[in-house]
């Protein structure tokens, strides 16, 4: 998927500074990067929940899995739900994605401010207070991290070995477009949502910085940092980002017995195929005192992983789904 970008008032347009760092990463860039995989429909293995996978090449089976979610919810078993989940045979880690699409990319590049990001390796982990805070409306945000990624666009443009004539802005452009959490996280729960939520159960992201209301930023967790790989191959601008979020898989039963408005929690799955960010509604069950220090029965870490080759157009997006260890482990209901 190609993007561009042609709204310069809310970008400080490149100009072709050279600071210090950006020619530090582009050295790198120049250099080759070996651990980083150009786009190919084969490099990774997804599930799609609108096809029903063939026996024979998929040995899980969509109503295999529902059954057991279902009896192992039922039976309050959550070894054996964290061993389903873990199991690649019965529960796929891999889905493919639909591509990212966002209305507003001033939108998203004030979103993208205040996230922490690797690129290239090289960490930006300082960030603003956070999205709650107050700003004036339309008034251009940026960080250390974004200044960085706009001057490595503009050195990637001017490499010899760059085939045509590549705009930075655009590219910049097309990366904001994977930067931006909101979109990203809605994209994610509505693809994990058919699989893992039944009658019994629902998926929720867990309360990060960037779901918090103005002042209340500092009681809030970050969310894990973005990470973006930058290339040069056969002539053509690379690109990997990856966005972690952070959810949990809850039982509606311990959510109800702790005061969760029902009507909230009702709405929540309805509203995630709408083509719009989450609703107020959705926003206020994650606000709900009842919710805010509720564990939830069995953590997951789904990463929103997309390669991108700038100069064909193509890309490959999915999402990939784990049951982290660290977080589950010494923890038995």
């Amino acid at each position: 998927m190609s993007a561009s970008y042609s709204n310069p008032r809310h970008f400080n347009a490149y100009t072709g500074h050279k600071g210090s760092v950006a020619k530090s990463l582009a050295a790198k860039i120049k250099g080759g990067n070996t651990t980083s995989k150009s786009i190919s429909s084969s490099s990774v293995t997804v599930a799609s929940n609108t096809t029903t996978p063939p026996r024979n090449n998929q040995p899980f089976t969509l109503s295999v899995l529902r059954q057991k979610l279902t009896q192992y919810t039922r039976g309050s078993d959550r070894r054996q739900m964290l061993r389903l989940l873990k199991n690649p045979k019965e529960f796929p880690s891999s889905h493919e994605m639909k591509n990212v699409f966002v209305e507003d990319i001033a939108m998203a590049e004030r979103e993208a401010a205040y996230e922490r990001g690797v690129l290239n390796g090289l960490k930006f982990l300082k960030v603003k207070g956070g999205p709650g805070e107050p700003n004036k409306e339309n008034e251009p945000m940026d960080s250390y991290f974004l200044q960085t990624l706009r001057e490595i666009c503009g050195h990637m443009c001017e490499m010899d070995g760059v085939i045509g004539s590549t705009d930075p802005m655009a590219l910049y452009g097309g990366l904001l477009l994977r930067l931006c959490r909101s979109t990203s996280e809605k994209d994610a729960l509505e693809e994990i949502t058919p699989w893992l939520a039944r009658d019994e159960l629902i998926v929720l992201p867990l309360k990060r910085r960037h779901h918090t209301f103005a002042g209340k930023v500092g009681e809030t967790k970050l969310a894990q940092p973005i990470d973006v790989e930058l290339f040069v191959e056969a002539g053509d601008v690379h690109a990997k980002v990856t966005m972690t979020h952070e959810f949990g898989l809850f039982r509606k039963s311990d959510l109800l017995s702790r005061g969760v408005n029902e009507h909230r929690l009702s709405e929540w799955s309805k509203l995630l195929s709408k083509e719009k960010p989450l609703s107020s509604n959705q926003h206020k069950l994650l606000h709900d005192a009842a919710f805010t220090n509720m564990r939830p029965w069995i953590f997951l870490d789904v990463d929103v992983i997309e390669r991108i080759n700038f100069g064909s157009g193509n890309n490959v997006r999915f999402l990939s789904v784990t049951v982290p260890d660290e977080k589950n482990s010494g923890y038995v209901r």
